[in-house]
């Protein structure tokens, strides 16, 4: 049975992303991907204008995926737990789980003025989540901030940072370390104590 449109270009991307995630974004060609695919590279071109746009849409799709799955392991969490989750999912325990990407990303984002701007899209999409778990927290009376939106982008700013430390020598004991020190600045800023019994309240 033939492809849709739809469906060769998401085989396109899939394979793209399976190069990217392998030799990273500057060390993968049209050639490379068109052999992957088992395309050529007109093919490829059919369905988008050029290199970059292919780097970009392939990226955005990764980054949703990544936002699609940490939404759904933190759905109906309540506050701290849901706070706690979001912060392991930010912060990698090795490199084969994609996070690579990102700094690949923002290296080309660089050059690259739409991946720039596609880049900080997703960002801004992350930010919000995190944002909408504060929000939540504060409702329930577990958190005290007066600016979910500047506390979220703080501690989302402070987990990257971590995270991309984590990229160059990644390890269990790293991750763990690097949590504890992220939630230790989210309890200053979000005034909670983890330890606390009415940190959380669960029915």
């Amino acid at each position: 049975m033939s492809r849709s449109s739809p469906e060769r270009k998401g085989q396109i991307i899939a394979a793209a992303l399976e190069l990217f995630r392998q030799k990273g974004f500057a060390d993968v060609s049209t050639r490379d991907l068109a052999e992957h695919a088992g395309l050529s590279r007109s093919h490829i071109y059919h369905y988008f204008g050029d290199w970059n746009e292919l780097r970009r849409e392939a990226f955005v799709h990764f980054a949703d995926e990544q936002l699609e799955e940490t939404a759904a392991h933190l759905a109906d969490k309540p506050p701290v737990e849901a706070l706690l989750g979001f912060i392991r999912d930010c912060l990698p325990a090795g490199k084969d789980d994609g996070w690579g990407l990102w700094l690949d990303a923002w290296d080309e984002a660089m050059h690259d003025a739409e991946l720039a701007q596609a880049y900080l899209s997703e960002i801004g999409r992350w930010q919000a989540m995190l944002r909408g778990i504060i929000e939540q927290g504060v409702e329930a009376k577990v958190f005290r901030c007066a600016s979910p939106e500047r506390a979220a982008r703080q501690l989302f700013a402070l987990a990257m940072g971590y995270a991309d430390d984590l990229l160059l020598a990644p390890s269990a004991e790293a991750v763990e370390v690097a949590v504890e020190e992220v939630v230790e600045v989210a309890e200053m800023v979000l005034g909670f104590e983890l330890g606390d019994p009415g940190a959380e309240r669960q029915p």
